[in-house]
């Protein structure tokens, strides 16, 4: 585990904004030298802190105009696990999340129309799963939102580290 500063926050959250920004760009946002930025994005890599970049895909233009949100119960809970795992092997599924509270998971379906959806449904009840409900997703709104809590993080360390200063 490293310790991040408001240095690598600023840094995670111009990638978490754009991952195809080059050093050069990132340093002359937060007026730092591109060895720095290279060096600190390196470092965070292999600490694990950085696990891939990936690109953010307008799913309808690409044929995929269905998105659902579908809440589900587990019928036995020593099977959770194992549940979990075969929901992901199902293609439409991008996203499985556990909860500690009720529903108990959340699975984020993608599909080109509802009858791939009612489809994937079924895979699901075929793994013994209560559906709890399933709600069509019409808009989100994700984009830049992890970078402004990152920005608040780097915030809050400066203040902090300014704090220890004049003690």
């Amino acid at each position: 585990m490293i310790n991040l500063d408001e240095k690598d926050m600023k840094i995670l959250a111009e990638l978490s904004e754009n991952a195809n920004a080059t050093f050069v760009e990132i340093g002359k946002r937060l007026n730092l030298h591109p060895n720095v930025v290279a060096y600190r994005i390196s470092r965070m890599e292999r600490a694990g802190i950085i696990k891939r970049y990936t690109a953010l895909l307008d799913l309808e233009k690409v044929g995929l105009s269905e998105s659902v949100l579908i809440g589900l119960s587990f019928p036995n809970h020593s099977l959770r696990d194992e549940i979990l795992k075969r929901l992901t092997a199902i293609p439409q599924v991008t996203q499985v999340l556990s909860s500690l509270g009720n529903p108990e998971g959340f699975v984020h379906v993608v599909a080109q129309n509802k009858a791939e959806v009612d489809s994937v449904i079924s895979k699901m009840r075929d793994l013994n799963v209560k559906i709890e409900f399933a709600t069509s997703i019409i808009k989100t709104h994700q984009d830049g939102l992890l970078a402004r809590i990152l920005r608040l993080q780097a915030e809050k360390m400066m203040i902090d580290e300014s704090n220890l200063l004049h003690k």
